[in-house]
């Protein structure tokens, strides 16, 4: 009797423990785009799905905390300096929110950066890093392949109906069109890694993983959001030099080979979306009002680093009851909040990260974690902030982890 229920209870800690790795990467994305659809666009449709769906991520990761309680990894040193660097930024969040009064941020703002910054992401790194043991790479590759598959029909038929070949697709009224774009960029990564490295029967299988590539690429493309899209180029070079000898060589080639070719790379990119090359161009010759918008954003925030480059200063844009405001660059918003301190740790982080993935390629091991990885760092450098970027922070975890759970 003891037996089965430990078995049971083993049972239940695997199934959790997986289902958090995939929920982290996957679940939001999943849960509105089901979901979203069936009860319309209309005005606070959204919270009705995303504030249940974050309450129930977090008594997933808790869950899966506590089955693992007793569980014991030994902390690499830049696993323990990102723990560390993530105490900081709660200890930092807490003076600028809670003790300063040289200005006001509305209590809903508040609350709302509370939530995404430990129940989004503080609580489930460290999720992570109790179940890892418990954790099948296998497995979680699944669950978030047939995920993106059964995103892809109701956000692709909702692109048809909503966006014209000049118009911008999102997923829904809680997807954005970057949100909507990475997780074509994702659907077209798991593809490609699966047809790369799963030994197929026959070559309908085979062409299957390559047409899904595919169509998760157009659904980037139709977004017309550049950063999704440019980092995908980016991952396939930098995927496939590593799987060669001598990886940073083939790198820097091949960068230097589409830089020069650029031009004629965006005109390629625009007879399959003429959208995302005019956005293109329209960046690299300064014409975009987006990023003109910009500007003003680097510009206060460089200001401030500058007043206080050690150490940083607050960790984010805070006055007049506001939001708090992010740079759209990572870099900037750790300059502004730790310094050059801090944006040290966070590199130092960042590098080890990238090493286990270059590992992880050469071996050919569950590197699709490290991909996914990549494809939100390079994300976070133009868009969105670190502090409240789940996936990032957690794939983090996953790729420094990944070689306690090779050994």
């Amino acid at each position: 009797m003891q037996n089965n229920l430990m078995r049971s209870s083993s049972k239940i800690n695997y199934y959790l423990s997986n289902l958090n790795v995939a929920n982290i990467i996957i679940g939001y994305t999943f849960t509105v785009s089901l979901i979203m659809p069936l009860i319309g666009d209309a005005e606070g449709a959204s919270r009705i799905v995303t504030v249940p769906y974050r309450g129930l991520s977090l008594i997933l990761s808790l869950s899966v905390f506590f089955l693992n309680l007793k569980s014991n990894v030994k902390l690499s040193t830049p696993i323990k300096l990102f723990f560390l660097f993530w105490v900081a930024v709660l200890l930092r969040m807490f003076y600028d929110l809670e003790v300063r009064t040289d200005y006001f941020v509305l209590g809903i703002y508040k609350q709302k950066v509370w939530l995404i910054a430990i129940a989004g992401c503080f609580i489930p790194m460290i999720s992570l890093y109790k179940s890892i043991k418990i954790i099948d790479f296998n497995y979680c590759f699944k669950l978030l392949y047939i995920a993106c598959i059964i995103i892809l029909i109701p956000s692709f038929l909702y692109s048809l109906a909503n966006a014209s070949e000049a118009q911008r697709a999102q997923g829904n009224e809680a997807l954005d069109t970057i949100s909507f774009g990475a997780i074509g960029i994702t659907m077209s990564l798991l593809s490609i890694y699966k047809a790369v490295n799963y030994k197929f029967s026959n070559f309908f299988k085979f062409g299957l993983n390559l047409a899904l590539a595919v169509l998760g690429f157009y659904l980037a493309l139709r977004t017309g959001s550049r950063g999704p899209i440019l980092g995908f180029c980016l991952i396939l070079l930098f995927w496939f030099a590593y799987s060669k000898r001598r990886g940073t060589l083939f790198f820097s080639f091949f960068i230097f080979i589409t830089f020069i070719f650029r031009f004629l790379i965006i005109e390629i990119l625009g007879f399959l979306s003429p959208l995302t090359a005019t956005r293109i161009n329209q960046a690299l010759s300064g014409e975009d009002l987006s990023m003109a918008n910009r500007q003003e954003s680097y510009a206060w925030f460089l200001e401030r680093i500058f007043e206080s480059p050690i150490i940083g200063s607050k960790f984010a844009r805070l006055g007049n009851g506001h939001y708090p405001g992010y740079s759209h660059s990572i870099i900037l918003d750790i300059l502004l909040g730790f310094g050059i301190i801090g944006l040290i740790v966070f590199a130092y982080v960042v590098i080890k990260a990238f090493k286990s993935l270059i590992n992880n390629i050469n071996i050919r091991e569950n590197y699709w974690v490290g991909l996914i990885f990549m494809q939100y760092f390079l994300l976070a450098l133009s868009s969105g902030a670190y502090y409240s970027n789940p996936i990032l922070n957690c794939t983090i975890i996953l790729v420094l982890l990944l070689p306690k759970k090779l050994n």
